[in-house]
């Protein structure tokens, strides 16, 4: 049975695109190695496009918050491209706490798939930050 040239070109062009997305940890790029959430709907959006999320939750004035901040940076410019990091202010977001059932500030929480695969509370050294995202990059198939 011969196939149409163009019906070739199109399943060539489509066998093409699912390749891409397959191989794509991430659909969306916000620039920064850390994207601040200035909406809730924006992390439903981030979880809904990437394999991986890796979600710092603070409030601005705990010290350990701020501590812990250049250390989720560091992590978030080694690891780009492979997931997407966000920033969540839970004293712009008080509800998320109890949606989430986080229990004080900081927590890191890793999403795989858009399920929540493992937290981090409290200030934690880059080692133990570093080993937390590889963990969650080979859930998600991104590692």
């Amino acid at each position: 049975m011969k196939i149409d040239p163009e019906l070739r070109e199109i399943l060539r062009k489509k066998a093409e695109s699912i390749v891409v997305e397959a191989s794509t940890c991430c659909r969306i790029d916000y620039g920064d190695p850390v994207a601040e959430v200035l909406d809730p709907r924006e992390l439903r959006e981030m979880l809904d496009n990437c394999r991986v999320v890796i979600a710092f939750f603070y409030t601005p004035t705990c010290p350990y918050c701020r501590m812990l901040k250049p250390v989720f940076e560091e992590a978030a410019g080694f690891y780009r491209g492979k997931a997407l990091f966000a920033a969540v202010n839970l004293a712009r977001f008080p509800f998320m706490s109890d949606a989430l059932g986080i229990m004080g500030t900081p927590t890191i929480i890793a999403f795989v798939r858009g399920r929540e695969a493992g937290r981090l509370v409290g200030l934690v050294p880059l080692e133990k930050l570093e080993a937390f995202v590889e963990a969650a990059l080979d859930a998600g198939g991104c590692g």
